[in-house]
């Protein structure tokens, strides 16, 4: 099957997820929904055993919605499980974090992630956000970023729930039913996911192989790493919401290239190289970083504030770099797992 083809199918079965969820939430009873068994939450700071020994997993090949207990409060997850893997076999982790006044479904419908899951053999976790928020004629979710006002400028709401205990829980609970290899956990996120991404790449370091913020890198402050993060970004300079050159909104301020350059100071990363790997993108690679750690930005010229390398992504004049993001952000994590064990 073509590419092209792939992508259809797999932008249909999102598609029809998505009608069956609307009218199971409305009432209605079209598709039954796969829910996932709450394990109890895992303290902060604590690392969940992962790995070893498998059993079957309940959750099916293609998606499911799934549901974690955190804080008190059964959260939503959506899991792409690929197709062709065999049960009980360790697996790599992807988490794929929405933007603001977005969703799950909407994520990985817009990442079209589920297709280079499947062709790379690794399982997709996509958790909603706690904030309810509408961004333009968007209704979803934001992101509770620990010291971060939301994108409107307005402070995060009281008793908001705490989202970065909901990523630990996510990880424990979702590693376990699907079986994650413990040296194999990622993160993706588009926008303000990209910002929380971020976050999740600070605080949970330990655990955490690799982070790829896409349109939306930052480096938290006061950021203090347990160990060394590999991280990868894109960011198209006619981005509008998050500028690549920075902006005075509180939730955004500094440059792309700064933030990048943080994250290679706090890896303790040789000086920066630059050179042209496609007609329009730029890459900047910070390697030599502590434990072959590797921090590497793709400047994309001309694309907007949308996930890099889908159609309608640049800009009027320019056209789509003959590149596959993500297929470039699978090898930068297969090639960083967690305390530089080999692929």
């Amino acid at each position: 099957m073509s590419t092209a083809a792939t992508r259809r199918l797999t932008v249909l079965a999102l598609g029809t997820l998505l009608v069956a969820l609307t009218a199971s939430a409305c009432g209605g009873s079209v598709t039954r929904v796969v829910e996932g068994s709450s394990l109890k939450p895992t303290p902060q700071g604590a690392v969940p055993a992962l790995g070893g020994v498998c059993k079957p997993a309940d959750i099916p090949a293609g998606l499911s919605t799934q549901h974690v207990m955190s804080g008190g409060e059964r959260r939503t997850v959506v899991v792409y499980y690929p197709h062709g893997r065999h049960a009980g076999k360790s697996i790599p982790m992807v988490l794929d974090l929405h933007g603001s006044g977005s969703t799950p479904l909407q994520q990985l419908s817009g990442s079209n992630i589920a297709a280079t899951a499947d062709k790379n053999g690794f399982a997709v976790v996509a958790p909603q956000a706690g904030i309810p928020f509408i961004a333009g004629k968007s209704h979803g979710f934001a992101w509770n970023v620990p010291g971060v006002p939301l994108m409107s400028g307005r402070p995060v709401p009281k008793g908001a729930p705490n989202d970065m205990q909901f990523i630990r829980d996510t990880v424990a609970d979702m590693g376990k039913q699907l079986c994650a290899d413990p040296k194999r956990i990622y993160v993706t996120g588009f926008s303000g996911g990209a910002r929380m991404a971020s976050q999740i790449g600070c605080e949970m370091s330990s655990q955490i192989a690799a982070i790829a913020p896409m349109s939306g890198l930052r480096m938290p402050g006061n950021c203090t790493l347990a160990k060394p993060v590999s991280v990868l970004t894109f960011h198209g300079t006619s981005d509008g919401t998050n500028p690549y050159n920075g902006s005075k909104q509180l939730y955004w301020s500094y440059s792309v290239p700064v933030a990048a350059q943080l994250w290679g100071n706090a890896d303790q990363c040789a000086k920066p190289v630059q050179k042209q790997v496609v007609n329009g993108v730029m890459s900047t690679t910070y390697s030599n970083c502590k434990n072959g750690r590797e921090v590497v930005l793709y400047t994309v010229t001309g694309q907007r504030h949308v996930w890099p390398g889908i159609a309608g992504s640049m800009a009027h004049g320019y056209a789509l770099p003959k590149i596959d993001p993500n297929e470039i952000m699978w090898d930068f994590f297969a090639a960083h797992p967690l305390d530089g064990a080999t692929a």
